[in-house]
């Protein structure tokens, strides 16, 4: 079977939520940053998972093939996973990094963003 590429729906909708949803106090985990104006401002992560999730919003404003972005949300679980195991991780980052690994490994898993085969193929 052949698959053609694209963003997706689920992907689409997220990029175009007229506000952020992050987790509260965040500034980049959750979906709909305004990654171009924080990083205008030079916002930092408020923690470090904050941080990873940074990076991992300007790698998705780069990439737009659906298997980097797949190995993109691997790397975020991964690193959320060694947030919560971080001795100097707060309760409440180790609950957001549960969250958040377990939505990255979510997506990947369900394949977010992969369409349907093209009729014939």
């Amino acid at each position: 079977m052949k698959y053609y590429g694209g963003e997706g729906l689920l992907n689409t909708a997220i990029n175009n939520l007229p506000v952020e949803l992050h987790i509260p106090t965040y500034r980049y985990c959750g979906h709909g940053t305004k990654l171009a104006e924080r990083l205008a401002r030079n916002d930092p992560g408020v923690n470090g998972l904050d941080e990873a999730c940074k990076q991992h919003d300007i790698f998705y404003s780069k990439e737009k093939d659906l298997s980097n972005r797949h190995l993109a949300n691997k790397v975020l679980a991964k690193q959320a996973v060694n947030r919560f195991r971080a001795s100097d991780s707060s309760w409440k980052e180790k609950v957001a990094a549960l969250a958040v690994a377990g939505a990255m490994k979510a997506k990947v898993k369900l394949g977010m963003g992969l369409k349907k085969p093209l009729k014939g193929t």
